[in-house]
């Protein structure tokens, strides 16, 4: 895995986007000292281009190739992390500046993303589905290592952390590049194309329609962006500031913890993916044990035993996983960009939603009920698709 230069530029990538992750937040709960309400805001600031770009971006990526507009995107991504960070060195932290920043990262981010992705299936000669949790322990690996990396913030300051996240991913551009060249992997399987003449959203419609497979994993997605993906933004952090205030300095503890117990996740599972029958029945059983685990929350005694819970929870990152690789096996390849940003709009666009509404909900109604009624819609979503049934029959491709 480690010598595929796809690999390499997944992992800078992701690298990157896990520091990111602990800069952001870092950035806003101890150097900005920002309330939770404005946390929830620009949290969802930076993933509101999700909802608007990411399918536009898809289409894109169709129509000029997948490499094309990830070395682009990105490249401008790297320019906007390392200006900002000499803009905050100047100013410090200016609320309009930042809004500015949020909106630039998170329209080229919704373009790069789905842009990398396309490039799963055939990343390597194995099956597809293996190729998904390579590129998933690939990730894990990353973010762990950009999570260890933000144990260096106080020591590089926001400016350091910024123009160091800006390095990292034109450091994955040049090995995308590296990948394009060299021609490594075998075609990608797809099903039947779609009919050109259609639009893009009744093109959308149809493959959903045609695939209902499909739609569930994407149901899924939007269970884990509107609602898991917030809890990692808000409701850990907030119980770390609350509950352990002396420990904000190691807040990238936090974010190791999740990315090791998500690394061997995916690295198990990869080992015994081929007795696996029922990966979608598997991921219903992961997030409905997530669901009931977030109530450990509420009684976390320590630091430390507040690590060990999110370790536990690092493993749910497994279940998208299971599924992903079935997802873009199922998508037509003329389109599959498109369709891989559609997922991607649910999963972080949603997540733009869930995370505004999470943060202003702790300031409501407190953090602890607001725990209890996150652990409520998560086990409420599993049940849902449970009944639905498309993930529960759902085979390996």
């Amino acid at each position: 895995m480690f010598k595929n230069n796809f690999f390499r530029a997944y992992g800078f990538w992701h690298w990157g986007e896990g520091f990111q992750t602990v800069l952001f937040t870092w950035y806003m709960t101890f150097h900005a000292e920002l309330t939770a309400t404005e946390i929830g805001f620009f949290q969802a600031l930076v993933l509101s281009p999700f909802l608007v770009f990411t399918i536009f971006g898809g289409a894109l990526t169709d129509k000029v190739g997948a490499g094309l507009s990830y070395l682009v995107s990105t490249s401008v991504f790297a320019a906007i992390l390392i200006s900002y960070g000499f803009l905050d060195l100047q100013f410090g932290f200016v609320p309009e500046l930042f809004f500015l920043y949020c909106i630039g990262a998170g329209v080229v981010s919704a373009i790069s993303n789905p842009a990398i992705d396309t490039f799963i299936p055939g990343a390597t000669d194995q099956p597809v589905q293996d190729n998904s949790l390579l590129a998933a322990t690939a990730h894990n690996i990353a973010k762990l290592t950009g999570n260890i990396s933000g144990l260096l913030l106080p020591l590089l300051s926001a400016t350091g952390g910024f123009v160091a996240n800006g390095l990292l991913m034109a450091i994955s551009v040049v090995f995308l590049r590296a990948h394009r060249r060299a021609g490594h992997g075998r075609a990608p399987l797809h099903i039947d194309q779609p009919d050109l003449r259609h639009g893009i959203f009744r093109r959308i419609v149809l493959h959903y329609r045609d695939c209902p497979e499909n739609f569930d994993i994407l149901l899924s997605s939007a269970l884990l962006g509107l609602i898991i993906v917030p809890a990692g933004y808000i409701l850990v952090p907030l119980t770390l500031r609350e509950r352990f205030p002396d420990y904000g300095d190691m807040i990238a503890l936090i974010g190791i913890s999740s990315w090791l117990g998500a690394i061997l996740a995916t690295a198990a599972t990869k080992k015994v993916s081929y007795r696996i029958l029922r990966p979608g029945a598997l991921s219903l059983v992961i997030w409905g044990i997530y669901g009931m685990g977030l109530l450990m929350l509420i009684g976390v005694g320590s630091f430390p035993a507040l690590c060990l819970v999110v370790f536990v929870f690092g493993g749910v990152k497994v279940g998208k996983a299971l599924v992903y690789g079935k997802y873009l096996y199922n998508s037509p390849l003329s389109d599959r960009g498109l369709i891989v940003a559609v997922d991607q709009t649910a999963f972080w666009g949603l997540a733009t939603l869930g995370t505004a509404g999470m943060g202003l909900l702790v300031d409501l109604v407190g953090l602890n009920a607001t725990i209890m009624l996150t652990s409520g819609c998560v086990l409420f979503g599993v049940l849902i698709l449970t009944a639905r049934g498309y993930l529960l029959a759902m085979v390996p491709a």
